[in-house]
């Protein structure tokens, strides 16, 4: 009896939702119909075509610019003005998998640039999860625990969250396998509990909330109310129902109820609404209209939250007119709002449709939704997109006089839009809005400024900025990259006082630092001669248990850099030993670091250890090495452990001798006035396709001329010049000059002199002293007042180049021409300068900043060095 009453009841009940379901699709049919007959086919005819031809054309675009840049950059070429995270984006919008991505930044940090491109690598996690673009984010965690910066516990936290959001809950687990078990926060926790209740792993759940500590009065449990109601509906379903809520209330969870059909529907809203956000970020825009859809025909009450969520969808996946089409439907039925209007904004300026976009705004004002701060902010995104100056500054002219005033997102996208060119008027306006803001500034708006500031070299402006917001407390708020950043500017700048304050700012705040951001410090430091200030500090880093792990090879490396240019060979080795005694490992840049060190101190004995030290560990040598031990023999005398070295190298068959090798060895020659030798090297030299160069030049003139090769000099440098196409610099011209008065021709001097202003060659001050000073000692001091003359620009029997030069050393000049007898033409040219306002002494060079990355020294040296 039961059976059947239970039966009837049944019958009954499929018979209604039957009839219902097919009322639904009867009204769906007809309102189908209704829609073609005065819309139109939609999908037919070739408009949707050009359409989505336009929306990615211009995307694309700029996506391939950017790759075409990070290729430059990673040579060591050109800078990244959107920074690494620009970069990932762009190729992921090229359709890159994340291995190609992965492939392409171990190559970079591989490269020359790996010491501009590691920095990057550590802001990238802050960066996705802002956009929520985890699906590369694993693999740049990976990237950074391969090279020693592991991130931190809230970055693993963070992408932790946005898989549950993403219903990846699979990824949840395996995100959380990586972490020791002690390092799991409650939020943490309760995220692995809420993926695990999803994958209805219900003692899985029960062994992370048993982890979750016991609710105090007062505090707020890690657990949301939803993940509690999701792991209730699971032990419900397991028959575990008393257990789980006792857990559930020892931790202080807050378990929403729902009753009856409403209860019921609002779920499925909220679960539907889920589903198409997650399918968005996906771009998979039919799963999201699917889901759309069978919503729609569920019978649950469509809210206008639900259409603007889908509409949403439909802009992010790119898809103009599915837009188009629901924003119609959406008008229609009356579910229009300012939302509604800012989502349909934003997608005709993604397709960059300004013109619909401005009628938009003026129909949102006619139905009575007036503009608010997103509108404007969207449509401000778009002018700066679009490098619109005037349009942009037009449109925050209309946000103020609406009465509306700017935000932390307005300020931002401002600061975007500053560049090099920008005029001081838009610096200072753009500036000024940030400090009017009346809103706390957070960490993504500091940052912000921060790298504009950078961008545009105002870093005066940037002091004032960091002086501003001391006093308010935002150092509490900003992260260890963006300290790193700031440090990295000013100590490229040269400002110490600056660094040494952020620093400073650091442990008064208790950021806790990252091994880039100690790097960053002790380059800074280094790059301005503070090695013993930069040791100090990696000193006092070793003491802190929790900062140990952070000194590691680069960091030491860049201290090796530091006293090996100083020339401190005495600390470049106690480094070498405390690096050894730590375990730290060191590459071959450590070793070629240290190589050059012994060979700027003339003290090549101590390379041997080092050689063998490398043969120990297993560390290959490269072309750098060979090169830089061949400098440091030849450097000393030892031109025949050069030649040594250099055979070993042939017969090895790994590497082949380039310029700068043959240069070194060039160099050693001269020193021992190996005239046959040099000119062996140089034939070797052309016969192995290696194209000389003005060092080269150089060299050879400095050899021949101490040689009293004169006329071989100045016709080596004539036929080289002429077979591979090269321009004497100043360089070899001083060269020449030197050679001529050494050889005691005073007359091809001054022809040399006519040639090279005849070739248009910019003389510099060193080249008027040797030029000066050469009369001078072949008893024409006459001559040497000319000269001067010239260099100033004044009247004189010897042709000047364009502009005034000067002449180093000009005060001990003039001393030593009064006592050859022209006192009175001397003192009539100081008169003379004097009266012009000129400089009378050359200026001194400024000491250039140490680099600190790899490096060959260059040959890029003063003729001073050279002759």
């Amino acid at each position: 009896m039961a059976f059947s009453e239970a039966m009837s009841v049944f019958s009954s009940a499929a018979y209604e939702v039957v009839s219902l379901v097919w009322m639904e699709l009867a009204m769906f049919g007809v309102a189908a119909l209704v829609y073609l007959a005065f819309m139109g086919i939609p999908f037919m005819g070739p408009k949707k075509k050009t359409i989505s031809g336009s929306e990615q054309k211009p995307q694309k675009s700029a996506a391939q610019e950017i790759y075409r840049q990070w290729q430059q950059a990673k040579k060591g070429n050109g800078e990244l003005p959107g920074g690494l995270y620009a970069v990932v984006t762009c190729m992921r919008e090229l359709g890159k998998p994340s291995s190609q991505i992965e492939l392409e930044l171990r190559t970079a940090l591989g490269g020359e640039a790996s010491e501009k491109i590691l920095p990057g690598i550590e802001q990238l996690p802050a960066a996705m999860i802002r956009d929520d673009a985890i699906d590369v984010l694993p693999m740049v965690l990976r990237l950074l625990e391969d090279f020693g910066r592991p991130a931190d516990v809230a970055t693993y936290a963070s992408l932790m969250a946005a898989q549950l959001r993403r219903r990846d809950y699979t990824g949840v687990a395996a995100t959380a396998s990586k972490l020791p078990s002690a390092s799991l926060t409650p939020k943490m926790l309760a995220i692995i509990a809420t993926a695990a209740a999803s994958r209805k792993e219900l003692d899985e759940v029960m062994r992370h909330l048993s982890l979750l500590p016991m609710a105090e009065e007062g505090s707020r449990c890690a657990l949301s109310s939803a993940g509690a109601g999701q792991i209730l509906m699971l032990a419900t379903k397991e028959q575990r129902t008393d257990e789980v809520k006792a857990e559930l209330q020892r931790i202080g969870a807050q378990i929403k109820e729902t009753k009856g059909m409403e209860g019921g529907q609002n779920m499925d809203v909220q679960r539907s609404l889920s589903s198409i956000k997650a399918f968005a970020r996906n771009k998979d825009l039919p799963s999201a209209a699917a889901v759309f859809d069978r919503l729609k025909l569920s019978g649950v009450s469509m809210r206008p939250q639900v259409y603007n969520c889908y509409l949403d969808a439909c802009v992010q996946c790119g898809s103009t007119s599915a837009c188009l089409k629901l924003f119609e439907e959406m008008k229609q039925l009356g579910y229009i709002d300012v939302v509604s209007y800012n989502t349909m904004l934003k997608a005709y300026l993604a397709s960059n449709r300004m013109e619909e976009a401005r009628a938009l705004v003026k129909e949102m004002s006619a139905r009575g939704f007036p503009a608010n701060k997103v509108t404007y902010n969207e449509l401000l995104n778009a002018k700066v997109a679009s490098r619109d100056r005037q349009g942009m500054w037009a449109i925050v002219d209309e946000m103020l006089g609406a009465g509306l005033k700017v935000n932390l997102i307005t300020c931002s996208i401002l600061l975007k839009s500053l560049s090099e060119r920008s005029g001081e008027s838009d610096v200072a306006r753009v500036m000024a809005l940030v400090d009017d803001l009346e809103e706390s500034i957070d960490e993504v708006l500091f940052s912000s400024t921060v790298e504009a500031c950078i961008r545009i070299k105002q870093l005066g402006m940037l002091s004032q900025f960091i002086d501003a917001q001391k006093s308010k407390g935002i150092f509490r708020k900003i992260s260890a990259p963006v300290f790193g950043v700031m440090i990295k500017a000013f100590g490229d700048a040269g400002n110490v006082h600056q660094v040494r304050d952020l620093w400073a700012q650091m442990q008064e705040n208790q950021v806790k630092p990252t091994a880039i951001t100690i790097g960053c410090v002790v380059e800074a430091l280094v790059i301005n001669r503070r090695g013993e200030e930069a040791w100090q500090l990696v000193q006092e880093q070793l003491r802190c248990e929790d900062r140990k792990s952070m000194i590691n090879t680069v960091v030491y490396s860049t201290v090796l850099k530091g006293f090996a240019v100083s020339k401190r060979i005495d600390k470049v080795l106690s480094v070498y030993k405390e690096m050894r005694a730590n375990s730290i490992a060191c590459n071959t840049i450590t070793y070629n670091t240290m190589l050059d060190a012994c060979a700027k101190c003339n003290a090549m004995e101590k390379a041997a250890q080092l050689l063998e030290d490398m043969k120990e560990l297993n560390v290959e040598p490269d072309i750098i090495t060979y090169s830089t031990i061949i400098k440091g023999y030849c450097m000393s005398g030892e031109i025949d452990l050069a030649f040594s070295v250099l055979k070993e190298m042939k017969s090895d068959g790994h590497f082949e001798p380039d310029e700068i090798m043959y240069n070194s060895i060039l160099d050693g020659c001269a020193r021992q006035r190996q005239v046959t030798e040099s000119l062996k090297i140089l034939d070797e030299m052309q016969a192995s396709g290696i194209r000389p160069s003005n060092y080269t030049l150089s060299i050879l003139v400095k050899l021949l001329g101490n040689a009293r090769r004169l006329g071989q000099a100045l016709q080596i440098v004539e036929d080289l010049s002429k077979q591979h196409g090269l321009r004497p610099n100043i360089q070899v011209y001083t060269c020449m000059i030197h050679a001529c008065f050494q050889n005691k021709r005073f007359e091809r001097a001054l022809s040399v002199y006519e040639s090279m202003i005849q070739e248009g060659c910019r003389a510099d001050e060193k080249f008027y002293s040797v030029l000066a000073r050469g009369c001078l000692q072949l008893h024409h001091p006459s001559q040497a007042i000319e000269v001067m003359r010239a260099a100033y620009k004044l009247p004189s029997s010897m042709s000047s180049g364009p502009g005034v030069v000067g002449v180093e050393g000009f005060d001990e000049l003039c001393s030593k021409l009064k006592a050859s007898g022209e006192r009175v033409a001397v003192e009539e040219l100081t008169v003379e300068l004097d009266r012009r306002g000129l400089r009378r002494v050359g200026s001194k060079a400024s000491k250039a900043p140490i680099k600190t990355g790899p490096s060959r020294d260059r040959n890029t040296k003063s003729a001073a060095r050279i002759i």
